[in-house]
Formats: C-alpha cells, structure tokens, sequence
C-alpha cells in the first residue's frame, strides 16, 4: 500500500527497536510498581506488567506499520541490524516466559493466593499480546531483510507489481502465524525460506502451547 501524502517521520518512526524496548520497559516498570501496592500475587502482577510492556510496544509498531512508505523502510534497514537480533531474542524469550507463567498460574488456580477474579483477564491478555508480540517482530524481521540489500528488495514476491509496505509484511507474517503459510506470497531467497520456516515451526510450537492452555483453563472454569 503506498502512501498519497508526503511523508514526515515522527518520534515513533525514528525509534529503533531497542529504543523501542526501553520505553515499554520503563512503562512496564512503572505499573509494577502501582500495581504492587494493590497487593496482587507477585505472578500475576509481573503478568500484568508484561501485558502493559507489550500495549506499548505493540502501539509504537502498529503506529509504524500503518503509516510508513516502503521508501523510509529501506533508509532504516540498515540503522535497524545493531539492535535487531537482540530485541528479536529477547521478545520470543519473554513470551514464551510469559507463556510458562500463565500455565504455572492454571496449574496452581485452586490454591488461596490466586484471585479468581483476575487470574482469567489477566492470562487471556498477557497470552494474546505475547501471540500477537511474536508476528508483529516478524513483520518488521521480514522487512528489514527484504530491503536490507536496496531499494529493489528481494526475497519474497507480492502479487500487484507495487513495493511492499510494513503492512504488506504483517499480512504475511499474521498468515504464517494463523495457517503456517501463505498461498499468494512468493519466497524466492533461500535466507527467507529459512526465516520463514523458522516462523513457521515457532507458530506451531506457540499455537499448541496457547490451544492447551485454553483447554486447561475452560476445565479449571468447569470444574
């Protein structure tokens, strides 16, 4: 999708990945601090911080994703691979932490320090923003490598003739994460082939883990 207007980057469009992550950190770090005074289990008050770590980042992405011309993305490619495989790394840890505690509070829910009343909210939240956390990393790991070599980009083929976009990038990125392919979009670099594989096998790993957690939860509700 190419933008009509010209385009003026913002704060949000200068920051780089990692900047990205101090900010939702410093946001998270402040909610963990109110939120402590409420008295909530430490497990699901470091969930709830999570989830506020990720609403922060996510808006700071999807702000992007939506309002940038494939023309800025190529200029940031390079200025993203100091910091790109750190962040990348350490948002699939963090989920998958995330994704642990969530299960250890299904486990432990008939115990008297879990609050019935906000175990559910919580674990559903953190769990959604942890899935969709994943993918939109994806998206911008996939654009980054796409324009990394120029203008011309390379790797993956768009149907429609146009330059892909973020938004481009995130519909293939949210279908590798939904159905673990995408029938339009053409892979034609072996490097993107494995990127996407990689995507792929973590999708499933992360859709099962999510499908089981549902599972154990619906039962813990029922019984």
């Amino acid at each position: 999708m190419q933008n009509q207007h010209p385009f003026r980057a913002t704060f949000a469009h200068r920051l780089r990945a990692i900047d990205r992550v101090y900010l939702s950190l410093i946001a998270g770090s402040i909610s963990c601090l109110g939120i402590s005074f409420a008295g909530i289990p430490l497990l699901l008050n470091l969930l709830a911080c999570w989830f506020v770590f990720c609403v922060c980042y996510l808006s700071f992405c999807w702000y992007v994703i939506y309002t940038t011309p494939h023309t800025y993305i190529v200029k940031r490619a390079a200025v993203e691979d100091g910091s790109r495989i750190f962040v990348f790394i350490f948002i699939l840890l963090a989920c998958f932490a995330c994704l642990g505690a969530v299960l250890s509070i299904v486990i432990n829910i008939g115990q008297k320090n879990i609050s019935d009343h906000l175990w559910l909210p919580v674990s559903i939240a953190a769990m959604t923003a942890s899935w969709l956390l994943v993918h939109t990393i994806y998206t911008f790991h996939y654009a980054h490598l796409y324009y990394q070599d120029g203008a011309n980009g390379s790797g993956l083929h768009f149907p429609g003739g146009e330059k892909p976009d973020y938004q481009d990038f995130a519909y293939y990125a949210l279908c590798m994460g939904c159905t673990f392919q995408v029938s339009d979009v053409d892979t034609t670099s072996k490097k993107l082939r494995m990127v996407t594989m990689y995507h792929g096998l973590i999708s499933f790993a992360l859709n099962t883990f999510l499908v089981a957690l549902t599972i154990n939860i619906i039962s813990g509700l029922i019984h």
